[in-house]
């Protein structure tokens, strides 16, 4: 994570590292399920492989190696795995069953206000759902919906699209884009945050004929989205942090519906 301090840290710009690159395809787990540990394995990415949250993935597993909860970034090859079922728990409480093609109807959340677009609302709402319950399980407040973080947000999405990067930094000079965008609209903060993760179509992944976008249905993208933030140390420390009161989704989609971009913006 980079600190930006101006102003003798008067004001707190808060960056998490970027996460690379959610990929869809690998929904689901079933009952008693093992996974063998291989080189170069990590905790987080067999949790992420496997749709469960890396605090279930240590927890199912912590009697036969408690050395996962140490070090998860280096489990030993060989290792054997159980991949627990969280059936209706957690995350799936929100997002219900990955493997349903069809997304449920969506009631709006009170502090989410409707976006143009039906999916992108829906997705907006469940990626808010599911970080407040990840907040709920630390007895951490709530982050209420702020309409200015929503549209730096939405700004911060539509520039990585249109000008096909993605990065916290800008790709033509040597600026935060987010630590611009904020400035510009002269937001009043003390700590502000942003994570940020992308879906796109890669290789076999998507039938031909079919984008990520008309593929999957609106819980299936929100919660890999989730799962991918939470499974991350560095992103997660955003989504923990107590400071923050506030946050803004957004989401920015190409235009042929190959690429989405969530970003996610805190402030207190």
């Amino acid at each position: 994570m980079t600190k930006f301090s101006p102003k003798r840290s008067v004001f707190r710009y808060i960056i998490s590292s970027v996460l690379l690159l959610v990929t869809l395809g690998l929904f689901g787990c079933a009952a008693a399920q093992t996974y063998t540990v291989q080189p170069g394995d990590s905790l987080p990415d067999i949790a992420l492989k496997y749709d469960v949250t890396l605090s279930d993935l240590i927890a199912a597993n912590q009697d036969r190696y408690p050395a996962l909860a140490v070090d998860p970034e280096n489990p030993a090859p060989g290792t054997e795995l159980v991949i627990p079922n969280t059936g209706d728990a957690g995350i799936d409480k929100w997002f219900g069953r990955l493997a349903q093609a069809a997304s449920p109807p969506i009631t709006p959340a009170p502090n989410v206000p409707a976006a143009p677009n039906e999916k992108i609302n829906a997705v907006v709402q469940l990626i808010q759902r599911g970080i407040n319950h990840e907040r709920a399980t630390r007895n951490l407040p709530q982050l209420v919906f702020d309409a200015r973080l929503a549209e730096i947000a939405q700004a911060r999405g539509n520039d990585m699209i249109r000008r096909a990067y993605f990065s916290h930094q800008d790709p033509e000079r040597d600026s935060v884009v987010f630590q611009d965008l904020i400035r510009a609209k002269q937001y009043r903060f003390l700590f502000a945050g942003e994570n940020i993760a992308e879906i796109k179509n890669q290789g076999s992944l998507v039938p031909t004929g079919l984008t990520v976008y008309a593929r999957y249905g609106a819980s299936e993208i929100a919660n890999q989205f989730v799962i991918g933030w939470i499974n991350s140390a560095e992103h997660r420390e955003n989504i923990l942090n107590p400071h923050f009161r506030k946050t803004g989704i957004a989401l920015g989609v190409a235009v042929d519906g190959t690429r989405i971009v969530a970003t996610q913006i805190f402030s207190d």
